[in-house]
């Protein structure tokens, strides 16, 4: 290459890379979830309560990694939006309906993850 660029100043570092592996494994869970609501023969409204769970789950639970320091706070912030976006989930009862009526989630799944009594009477 050309060294009068001086574009050696701007090669990535050990940790830079370390940096980049954390972020690309939490990026991961949102590709995945991306990539199934992408799919045509996916009833998307009943997984919405699910897949948030999952993410929300998988941004909580670290799985024993140790990530950079500058990693956590942000998978913080990445939980309290999908947190944000859950909530408005309460506004329509379509998310909970169509939920019932799948017939592999029904209101087992409101059970298994110990919602509230009153939540699941009113699914």
């Amino acid at each position: 290459g050309d060294k009068s660029l001086k574009l050696w100043q701007y090669e990535l570092e050990e940790d830079d890379w370390d940096i980049i592996a954390d972020l690309v494994r939490v990026l991961q869970i949102f590709k995945t979830a991306t990539l199934f609501f992408s799919q045509d023969t996916v009833a998307s409204i009943a997984n919405v309560i699910p897949t948030m769970d999952m993410i929300d789950k998988m941004l909580t639970r670290r799985d024993g990694h140790s990530y950079h320091p500058a990693i956590p706070p942000a998978m913080q912030l990445a939980k309290a939006t999908i947190n944000c976006y859950y909530s408005c989930t309460d506004d329509s009862d379509v998310y909970q309906i169509a939920m019932v009526l799948h017939p592999g989630l029904k209101l087992e799944y409101f059970r298994k993850h110990d919602w509230e009594p009153e939540w699941i009477a009113t699914a």
